[in-house]
């Protein structure tokens, strides 16, 4: 652990699905704060809703493919009118009915007439609606529409591996994963805890699965370094390894005697 040598943290590895009862709702939590700094970023102060008109969709046709479908087109008429591309976040929602619709966040003023013109036009339909909103307020507005229950709505019609975001090509909404140093165990997390003789810090979390059964998930906790916790490697290997500041070199006293040098800082 940074700054704590001679002691390791183990936490839960979780799925990260917007499937999984356990990890949605942690998960949602974090793609709004995200959006929302997206959209201060890139000053996206307009949302815009766009819906299907049912008459206009194909026979056999998903809708989430076909609205995706229109989107494309939809962009290329934007790009025409206002000579660029314009950023944009998408979340894909479905009515009660089944019939997928899509929520925007844009950073161009759209006259509401002309949009729902140009997305009649290519196949959309003509109820649209787009609204000023404030980029300090973004995070509010979302969580209408990135609820754990609208989402689980949405993932029950959408085929596994659809996405439910979309964003401009200038807009990446996750980046690389930066490299943490942490070394990946393979072990149940329960099983490990039961092994290590001095813990510390554990934290047990309630998840809604667990909920009616009065249980909790050991999801985090902290130990001293064992053979177990390293993957059987040497120890001081992996200390030496997290600490590049460590001098391992000795150097005899004036008496004669061996010192080991303290670790810098």
């Amino acid at each position: 652990m940074k700054g704590q040598p001679g002691k390791f943290g183990h936490a839960a590895l979780f799925c990260q699905s917007y499937r999984c009862g356990r990890c949605r709702n942690p998960k949602l939590k974090k793609v709004r704060a995200r959006i929302a700094q997206i959209a201060t970023e890139h000053k996206l102060q307009r949302m815009a809703t766009l819906t299907l008109d049912p008459k206009r969709i194909p026979k056999g046709e998903r809708t989430d493919r076909y609205i995706r479908e229109c989107w494309r087109e939809m962009r290329v008429s934007l790009a025409r009118k206002f000579g660029k591309s314009i950023p944009f976040v998408g979340v894909l929602e479905f009515h009660r009915s089944g019939i997928a619709h899509l929520h925007l966040l844009v950073g161009q003023y759209i006259s509401q007439k002309w949009l729902s013109r140009a997305w009649a036009a290519i196949g959309g339909g003509k109820v649209v609606d787009i609204r000023w909103v404030d980029v300090h307020r973004v995070s509010a507005y979302l969580s209408v529409y990135l609820a754990g229950d609208k989402i689980s709505k949405t993932l029950e019609l959408l085929p596994k591996r659809a996405r439910i975001f979309t964003t401009a090509r200038c807009i990446v909404l996750w980046g690389k994963k930066v490299k943490s140093g942490w070394r990946m165990l393979h072990a149940d997390l329960s099983e490990l805890y039961s092994l290590i003789p001095s813990i510390s810090n554990a934290r047990f979390t309630a998840v809604e699965d667990l909920k009616p059964y009065g249980l909790e998930l050991l999801s985090y906790f902290e130990s001293p370094p064992c053979d177990l916790t390293v993957g059987f490697r040497d120890v001081f290997a992996v200390l030496r390894a997290a600490l590049p500041v460590w001098n391992q070199k000795v150097s005899p006293n004036r008496a004669g005697e061996v010192v080991q040098l303290k670790p810098k800082g």
